[in-house]
């Protein structure tokens, strides 16, 4: 049932989302950057497969209109508004009593892959998947 949730979710979020494939230039720019440069790279709407140092993983999707919904492993969906506010790539759940979490993040690698770290140290290894 939690799979048949999750594909639902993503494909409705996919179906609602603009193209998340980046313009060639944009896509060079990304490729040629160096990597582990923190604060170096700004989230961008897409779908994210991750995994955060607190054994946490799952996938986000993050929408071009503001929004975000986070399918986790534990079975829960996240949703809420997600902003670039200066160097920190901040997610704002849905819901009285969560917490806003902002990552600072290094430019993706060739194979789209990258890191950010938030505050309180906790790490985050990130790769779009679409």
């Amino acid at each position: 049932m939690k799979k048949l949730v999750f594909i639902g979710v993503l494909a409705a979020l996919a179906a609602c989302s603009q193209s998340n494939t980046p313009a060639k230039s944009e896509a060079a720019d990304v490729a040629s950057a160096p990597t582990g440069t923190a604060a170096a790279f700004s989230l961008q709407p897409g779908v994210y497969d991750y995994k955060r140092s607190d054994g946490l993983t799952g996938i986000n999707t993050v929408n071009a209109d503001g929004t975000f919904s986070n399918a986790r492993s534990t079975g829960e969906v996240e949703t809420g508004k997600w902003a670039q506010e200066g160097d920190l790539s901040c997610l704002t759940p849905d819901g009285e009593g969560r917490a806003k979490r902002c990552y600072t993040f290094t430019r993706p690698d060739a194979e789209g892959k990258f890191t950010g770290t938030m505050a309180d140290g906790v790490t985050i290894e990130v790769r779009k998947i679409s």
